[in-house]
């Protein structure tokens, strides 16, 4: 039986109160200036919600945000343990950017072993636009207890990658311009073989909800050969984008891992090829 990826605002309304559901502020920016949301959280969030950063939490320390791999054990421990989280505990992931930085968290506690976890499905936006609750109270935080256990399926490395790659279908997470890349720069584009599964094609641009499954479905359908029976690596620019995916697919109940270094990773050696489409 599949575990459900996504949690409603509705479902989330309805548990908001219960002493072991923990909800994270996961709101953020990339591009140039990749960046937390503090602000934002400290003037309006969801009730009871602690703000993660996720440039500091389950992420390497001390380089680019668009090479910097998934935390260490003791890091993984660290973030377990400043944000409160306990085995017991069912964690609701929320940002307001395409899922991608609640999807990026998501993907990093299940890597590291913590499996009752969730997105709420369409962001803080829509929750705003459902008229549910805010508030501008911080809540204080206990030191969590969480013991992270490493699952190596869910992550591939840049080497595992260079033998796996030949014989799983790959997905490209990041936007179709990014996927087809700049005619000028040799060095944009995707790598080799990589299927384009934009991120924003996913969730509808109006509601920030993802589509319906049965819409999903058939995008996949039409677009990735093999998709239910074949091993999935999830890719994008630098492993955020590419959960978007993983969280389309984990909700129809399908299994993938996320190459985490991504094309940011991949183009860094000259010698390693890079494709370019139409």
């Amino acid at each position: 039986m599949k575990q459900a990826s996504l949690i409603s605002s509705k479902e989330l309304n309805n548990v908001l109160t219960k002493p072991n559901v923990k909800v994270f502020d996961v709101r953020g920016t990339w591009g140039t200036d990749p960046r937390s949301l503090r602000n934002d959280y400290v003037w309006e969030h969801i009730p009871g919600a602690i703000f993660l950063d996720w440039r500091k939490e389950f992420i390497q320390q001390n380089i680019a945000p668009n090479l910097a791999q998934v935390s260490s054990f003791e890091e993984a421990k660290e973030s377990f343990k400043n944000l409160g989280i306990h085995k017991e505990d069912t964690v609701i992931l929320y940002d307001d950017y395409y899922h991608m930085f609640a999807g990026r968290i998501w993907w990093a506690m299940r890597y590291w072993g913590f499996k009752n976890v969730k997105v709420l499905n369409g962001g803080f936006k829509y929750w705003k636009s459902q008229g549910l609750p805010i508030s501008q109270e911080i809540p204080k935080v206990s030191p969590g207890t969480f013991e992270p256990v490493c699952q190596k399926s869910l992550r591939i490395s840049l080497e595992d990658f260079l033998v796996e790659k030949n014989h799983a279908c790959v997905l490209d997470g990041r936007g179709i311009a990014a996927h087809k890349g700049n005619p000028d720069d040799p060095r944009t584009g995707h790598i080799p073989g990589a299927i384009s599964a934009a991120y924003n094609s996913l969730v509808d641009k109006t509601t920030g909800l993802f589509l319906e499954e049965e819409k999903i479905v058939t995008l996949f359908n039409n677009t990735i050969p093999n998709w239910r029976t074949e091993k999935i690596i999830s890719s994008c620019g630098a492993g955020y984008s590419g959960t978007v995916v993983m969280l389309a697919l984990a909700n129809l109940g399908i299994d993938s891992s996320l190459f985490d270094g991504s094309f940011s990773v991949w183009k860094q050696d000259p010698a390693r090829p890079v494709e370019q489409s139409n």
